[in-house]
Formats: C-alpha cells, sequence, structure tokens
C-alpha cells in the first residue's frame, strides 16, 4: 500500500518554524515528502490575515516568504524531498483564486514559477493548489508550462481535468484523505485520537494509493506529534511513505480519462474545495 505526503508551507511562521521540524521528523523516519511553496508575500500576521480583501492587502507591508526563509526552503530541496510551487500570494489565491481573470491567474503563476527559479536554480515541475481553490485558468497555464503533474483538486485517483471548457493535459494526482483539521470538527474526534480516525481512513484500496496533506503550519508545530504517530502507525503496517513525484511514476498516464472538476463542501465551516467529479465519456 502506498501513500504520498503533500506539504503545504504558505506563511512565514510555517517557513520558520515548521519546516525544519517537518525535516527533522521526516529524516528520522526516513521518510520523503512533496512540499509546495508559497514564496510571496505573506499576510497572516495581520487580524483576519488571509481574508482581507485584496484592496486592504495591497495597502499593507509584507514580507516576502521565499525572500526572508531562502535557507530554511532550500533546505528542503536539500534533504531530497520533491518541492514545488504553490500560490505566489497565499491570501490572494486562497481568498480570490476561483473569481479571478486569466491575466491574473497567469501574473500570479508566473510571479511563483520566477520565485521558485530564483531560489533553487531551476523552475518547477509541479503544482499544489492552497487550499484546493482552482480557477479553470489554472490548468491552461500547467498545461502551457508543462509541469510534469499538478495536485490542486481532492479525488480518488489520477486523472485529467477539465474545467468550464478548459481541457488539460497536465495530471492530477488528488488529494484522497480529509485532514486533520477536518477530522477534528467531529465531535468524537480529538488530538489525542485523531491519528486513529486518519489510519481507518487509509484502510481501502485506490487506484494509485492514498494522497495525505499536512500544513507547515499545523502539522509542523501544533499537529507534530501526531504526524509522528501516523508515520510510525503507516511504517508499521508495511505502508510506502513516499512524494507524490514517485507516486506519478507508478502511474499509467496513457490510461487516464478526463474528468470535470466541480466544488464541494470541505466541512462544516461551510469552505468549498475543487473535487474531482463526473468523467467525461460518461456525460456523453
Amino acid at each position: 500500500m502506498r501513500i504520498a505526503l503533500r506539504i503545504e508551507v504558505s506563511t512565514e511562521r510555517g517557513a520558520r518554524e515548521g519546516v525544519p521540524a517537518l525535516l527533522r521528523l521526516l529524516d528520522e523516519h526516513q521518510v520523503k515528502a512533496s512540499f509546495c511553496v508559497s514564496l510571496g508575500p505573506d499576510y497572516s500576521g495581520y487580524p483576519l490575515g488571509n481574508h482581507l480583501p485584496e484592496g486592504i492587502r495591497r495597502k499593507l507591508p509584507a514580507r516576502y516568504i521565499g525572500r526572508r526563509y531562502r535557507d530554511h526552503l532550500k533546505s528542503i530541496a536539500t534533504a531530497g524531498h520533491d518541492v514545488g510551487i504553490a500560490s505566489y500570494s497565499a491570501a490572494g489565491w486562497q481568498r480570490d483564486s476561483a473569481y479571478q481573470s486569466p491575466e491574473w491567474v497567469h501574473s500570479e503563476v508566473i510571479h511563483a514559477v520566477d520565485a521558485f527559479t530564483d531560489l533553487y536554480g531551476k523552475p518547477p515541475h509541479f503544482h499544489g493548489a492552497l487550499g484546493w481553490q482552482v480557477n479553470a485558468n489554472l490548468f491552461a497555464e500547467e498545461e502551457s508550462l508543462r509541469f510534469n503533474f499538478s495536485s490542486d483538486v481532492r479525488g480518488r485517483h489520477a486523472f485529467l481535468p477539465e474545467m468550464q471548457g478548459v481541457r488539460s493535459s497536465c495530471p492530477q494526482i488528488p488529494t484522497t484523505l480529509p485532514t486533520l483539521d477536518e477530522l477534528l470538527l467531529q465531535s468524537e474526534v480529538s488530538e489525542e485520537n485523531v491519528h486513529q480516525f486518519l489510519y481507518a481512513a487509509c484502510q481501502r484500496v485506490l487506484p494509485n494509493g492514498e494522497v495525505f496533506t499536512l500544513t507547515a503550519e499545523r502539522e509542523g508545530r501544533d499537529l507534530l506529534g501526531v504526524l509522528e504517530k501516523l508515520l510510525v502507525m503507516w511504517k508499521g503496517g508495511q505502508w510506502e511513505v513516499r512524494p507524490l513525484t514517485e507516486l506519478l511514476q507508478q502511474i499509467d498516464l496513457s490510461s487516464l480519462s478526463h474528468h470535470v472538476v466541480g466544488w464541494a463542501s470541505a466541512d462544516a465551516n461551510n469552505r468549498y474545495m475543487a473535487t474531482q467529479s463526473t468523467r467525461l465519456e460518461q456525460l456523453k
């Protein structure tokens, strides 16, 4: 059985505190993961954080994650982990991306690519949308940039996306499992037993294995102990814990079908996330 770890890094605190802690833990358990890094401005330190309107964000001074924490972020690749881009501006993407124009999306993606190339000395080969927030134009950008794959949505298996008439041949490797924070919204789940609920959710057979998303801000800090329990359980249960790139290598890309990308409720807080939906051939 296979499980891939998809780790989002979208704040200064995540880069400063979460990344080093995660790297130590992953090294201790000899596990590799895929990191999706946001390198642009961080507004999380302000009241309302990512919920600030764009007009207000533009008037506030912001510190750039990729500039302030270059060494922390470069250490991800040095340790042998997979690194790709998330959005350039985490706050802007998570709040506004679903409704933005092609020009806005293009600017976000190109800024992210340029910052990544400056930091790591080579362009990124995959994209992971923060919070599973997407825009049809994102899929066009990923196709144009010839990414090896992307991991932007929730779903059950690898597929090729189509949204609002935009079809892409860039494979999507979706997140298949709930996050720890989603599970913690359930009344019977606590930080003491959430690892058991997540592990139970893995006990099924999916075509490409499971994908678990965590964040440097949460699992790299407050929930680091929970993640360690999960690593122990997965490795003890003979799971192969690996990065998304290795999961991709075991997928027959020629057999992938196109699926519509829609929206589904993420949790009781009425958040919505992009989700793998109907196979297009079934619509004919």
